[in-house]
C-alpha cells in the first residue's frame, strides 16, 4: 500500500470516529430528539456579551447575558421564577448591564422585601416586539420550558404597538408585523438555520464557552461618557382616520384578552404596565390612545394595571438615552414604582408579605 493510500485511510478511519462521536453528543444532549426543543425559534440563548457602557456613566463594563431557555435573570433553578417580565426593548434592556436593568432591581427590592432570596424574576424581553409577539412567546416559547411556573406574568407594553400603528396609519394599512413579532422567520434557509442553533449541543457548547471567555473579562474598571439623547421629530396625521386607529385598538384589545387567557391558562397572573415618551414626541398621541385602551381592558376585564405613564415622569438625559429607552437612573424610578404598586395593591400584597 503506497503512503498516499495509507495517510488517506487513516483520515477515514479518523474523520469517521470524529463524526460518530459528533453524532453520538448531539443525540444525547442535542434538543433534536426533544418534545419541547425550541425548533426554529428566532430568540436569541446561550450568549453572553460584555462591552464598555456609552449609554450611562459606569466604572465598569456591561454585561448582556441570555440563558438557555433566551431568558435574562441570575436565578439558579427555572423552578425558582416567580415572574416573567415581557416586553420588547425597553424590558430586553440590551445595552444596560445585568445588574441594572429595572427587572433585576425590582427583584432585590422584593427580595428584600419580602425576605426571600430564591424569589426570582426572568426576563422574557425582546427587541422589537409588541403585544402581538407577546401572545405568540406562549405557543412558540414559554410552553416549550419544563417547570416553568410563575406567579405573575408583567407586560411593558404600549410603546412598540404605538409604531405599529403610526406605521400602518402611514402606510394606510393594517398590516405591519416585526420579526420579533413572527417569532419564526419564513425564509426557509433561516428556519434551518435556527432550528440547528436552538437544538445541536455543539453550536451551544461554543456558545456556553465563548459566553465564558467572555466574561472572565468582566469587571474591568473604566470610565465612559453618556450619551447625548436623541429626540426624532417627524408628524403622523391621524386626521379623519378616526375608523383606522378604532379598528387597530380592537385588535389590541382582542390581544390583550388572550394573553390573559393565555396566563390564566397557567394558573398565573397578569400585570400590565403602560408607557411613556417624552412630552411632544411625536409617537405621544399614538401612545396615549394605547395607554387608554389598555386601561379600559384592565377595567373592563377586571385585570391588574399599572398606569406608569401618569404617575412617574422619566426625563430626556438623565433617565432617558433616548425617546424610549432608560438609563439605570430611569431604571431606579420604573422598579420603585413598580415595587410600590405590587405591594400596596389589594390583589397582590397578599403575595409580597414578609416570609417570618
Amino acid at each position: 500500500m503506497s503512503k498516499a493510500k495509507k495517510y488517506f485511510k487513516v483520515f477515514l478511519i479518523n474523520f469517521f470516529i470524529f463524526f460518530l462521536g459528533i453524532l453520538i453528543l448531539e443525540s444525547f444532549f442535542g434538543g433534536w430528539l426533544k418534545k419541547n426543543n425550541f425548533s426554529d425559534l428566532i430568540v436569541k440563548k446561550n450568549i453572553t456579551k460584555v462591552w464598555s457602557p456609552v449609554h450611562y456613566k459606569s466604572d465598569h463594563n456591561a454585561m448582556y447575558k441570555k440563558d438557555k431557555y433566551g431568558f435574562r435573570g441570575n436565578y439558579e433553578n427555572i423552578s425558582q421564577v416567580k415572574i416573567i417580565t415581557v416586553g420588547g426593548s425597553t424590558t430586553d434592556e440590551r445595552w444596560i448591564d445585568e445588574n441594572l436593568t429595572w427587572t433585576r432591581m425590582l427583584q432585590e427590592k422584593i427580595i428584600k422585601h419580602i425576605n426571600d432570596k430564591n424569589y426570582k424574576i426572568a426576563n422574557a424581553g425582546v427587541d422589537g416586539q409588541s403585544s402581538l409577539g407577546h401572545l405568540k412567546n406562549f405557543d412558540y416559547w414559554f410552553s416549550k420550558i419544563e417547570k416553568l411556573n410563575p406567579k405573575f406574568y408583567i407586560f411593558y407594553i404600549g410603546i412598540n404597538d404605538a409604531v405599529i400603528l403610526a406605521d400602518s396609519l402611514e402606510k394606510n394599512s393594517s398590516e405591519n408585523f416585526n420579526r420579533a413579532d413572527h417569532l419564526k422567520d419564513k425564509n426557509p434557509s433561516e428556519k434551518i438555520v435556527n432550528y440547528i442553533k436552538n437544538n445541536s449541543a455543539v453550536y451551544n457548547l461554543h456558545k456556553i464557552l465563548d459566553g465564558y471567555l467572555i466574561a472572565k473579562k468582566y469587571g474591568v474598571s473604566h470610565g465612559t461618557d453618556t450619551w447625548k439623547g436623541s429626540f426624532e421629530k417627524k408628524k403622523i396625521e391621524i386626521y379623519d382616520k378616526s375608523d383606522q386607529i378604532d379598528k387597530f385598538l380592537k385588535d389590541y384589545n382582542d390581544r390583550l384578552i388572550k394573553i390573559s387567557n393565555k396566563v390564566k391558562k397557567e394558573s398565573s397572573t397578569s400585570i400590565f404596565i403602560t408607557q411613556q415618551v417624552p412630552q411632544g414626541h411625536y409617537l405621544e398621541e399614538l401612545l396615549i390612545l394605547v395607554n387608554q385602551q389598555t386601561i379600559k381592558f384592565c377595567k373592563f376585564e377586571k385585570q391588574v394595571c399599572l398606569n406608569l405613564h401618569q404617575k412617574i415622569n422619566l426625563e430626556m438625559d438623565k433617565d432617558l438615552y433616548d425617546a424610549f429607552h432608560t438609563r439605570p437612573n430611569g431604571n431606579k424610578k420604573i422598579s420603585k414604582f413598580i415595587f410600590k404598586e405590587l405591594v400596596s395593591n389589594p390583589k397582590l400584597k397578599i403575595y409580597f408579605s414578609k416570609i417570618q
